[in-house]
């Protein structure tokens, strides 16, 4: 259908369609002034804030962990819906930008702190500048125009599903003068280029799974990508944050924070160095929230093992998991077991103690563990929305809110009740809140029950 290009990713029809839909839109934009561009941008994140809802929970949710200690629930609200109403801008704004020259994007980009790109270049060593999803990104990437000591800059990226639109990108920016970098590059070129004297964009701040290093950010646990700390550790480039905010409708400032004061014993360690990484997004992301791209899942619970901490070493000390000052909140349903069940209890205290950062909230008739961070009675003569809505009101009444909800009962019969709490991660031992995991396990096994059901969701003996 089509010629392969020089990554040998192949053009199917099938990519068309979404490539002239692109350009058409594109047109358009080029036909408008920036700043009418950012009032459609408003408009359109403002119909995201209202049409998508689950977006909406998530960006809340990633607040509240972020800001939850100092702002209260209605702040946050707020701050959510300016979120989406910024992020509506930088989306149109950075396509917009793609079709500008080189002089009309100098005069939309501010620079502060550049002072401090200067004083790591001028080392020889090249610069490795920590990015965060925040602001007009399509501007992130031509900031060497308006700082010419970032010359030559490269990026490292994800290519585009789309082959025509990923050849199209790469071809707008390597125009001005940035080279890019992927996966598929390997990891020589980036380290060239940076032992070279160049300097190299990595944004690191998403979720990198099994694949990153567990450390706190923002205080909570989560898995982060050690690519910047690896680059550091082989080319002794120091890594310095920058930071995009929004100035007016159609102006942003970007701002250089100092470089990373990495001594010689967290030199040798990659995990230190990430969580150094870390606690730099959030002086940066804490500069101006509502530019940040809140619509990932920077803490993340997984479909497969909810209770496993990401990115953890099995062969290296994980420090990190202690540092975390914030918990990884869990509400367990019992429905009407009692005490007199020891297994369970004792399943209830092994969960309860299996990770440092664990916090349990029990929901049952009888309160069964002792252990248990706090205690929601349920009474199952009364309706179930009582619970449910007791649940929620304790959800939304702390900084943190719940990770994950666990169904004990082997009918699955809380299942309804957490729904109706609206909380986003549910799993049991039944029904459609089972795992793929759990019921594979299940299926293996002449027998189930609570320490079968916990083991398929990460929990180790």
């Amino acid at each position: 259908m089509g010629k392969k290009n020089t990554n040998s990713r192949q053009t199917q029809a099938r990519h068309y369609p979404l490539y002239w839909l692109y350009r058409t839109f594109e047109f358009f934009l080029r036909l408008m002034p920036m700043e009418l561009v950012c009032i459609i941008g408003a408009a359109f994140g403002q119909a995201g804030w209202l049409l998508m809802h689950g977006r909406r929970e998530m960006v809340i949710r990633n607040l509240r962990i972020a800001l939850g200690e100092e702002r209260d629930i209605q702040e946050i609200r707020q701050l959510c819906r300016q979120t989406f109403r910024n992020s509506g801008v930088n989306f149109l704004a950075s396509v917009r930008a793609t079709t500008m020259s080189a002089d009309e994007l100098r005069k939309r980009m501010k620079i502060d702190g550049i002072e401090h790109l200067e004083s790591a270049t001028a080392q020889g060593h090249g610069a490795i500048l920590l990015l965060a999803h925040m602001g007009n990104w399509e501007m992130l990437t031509q900031m060497h125009l308006v700082a010419p000591c970032l010359v030559p800059l490269a990026g490292l990226y994800r290519p585009l599903d789309n082959p025509l639109l990923d050849r199209l990108v790469k071809r707008r920016r390597q125009s001005m003068g940035t080279t890019l970098f992927s996966r598929r590059d390997g990891f020589f070129k980036p380290i060239s280029h940076l032992k070279s004297g160049g300097t190299l964009g990595a944004i690191a701040d998403q979720h990198a799974g099994d694949h990153g290093m567990a450390v706190p950010f923002f205080g909570k646990l989560t898995s982060m990508t050690n690519l910047p700390a690896l680059l550091h550790r082989r080319t002794g480039a120091p890594i310095i944050p920058v930071s995009m905010v929004t100035c007016s409708p159609g102006n942003w400032r970007i701002v250089v924070h100092p470089a990373l004061r990495i001594n010689e014993e967290q030199k040798k360690n990659a995990s230190q160095i990430t969580a150094l990484c870390a606690k730099a997004y959030e002086t940066v992301m804490l500069e101006h929230p509502t530019d940040v791209l809140w619509m990932h899942r920077y803490w993340r619970v997984g479909a497969k093992s909810p209770l496993k901490i990401d990115g953890t070493q099995k062969k290296k000390p994980a420090a990190a998991e202690s540092a975390a000052r914030k918990p990884f909140n869990v509400l367990v349903f019992t429905g009407q077991s009692t005490s007199e069940d020891e297994d369970l209890r004792h399943h209830l205290h092994h969960l309860r103690h299996y990770r440092p950062d664990m916090r349990v909230t029990l929901v049952g008739q009888h309160a069964l563990s002792p252990e248990a961070d706090h205690f929601i009675p349920f009474d199952p003569a009364e309706p179930p929305h009582l619970v449910a809505n007791a649940i929620r009101d304790y959800d939304l009444s702390q900084a943190i809110p719940f990770d994950c909800a666990l169904d004990l009962t082997p009918e699955a019969s809380g299942a309804r009740i957490l729904e109706m709490a609206k909380l986003a991660r549910i799993f049991a031992m039944q029904g459609k809140h089972q795992s793929l995991r759990t019921k594979k396990l299940f299926a293996g096994l002449d027998t189930t029950g609570t320490g079968v059901y916990l083991r398929s969701l990460g929990l180790q003996s």
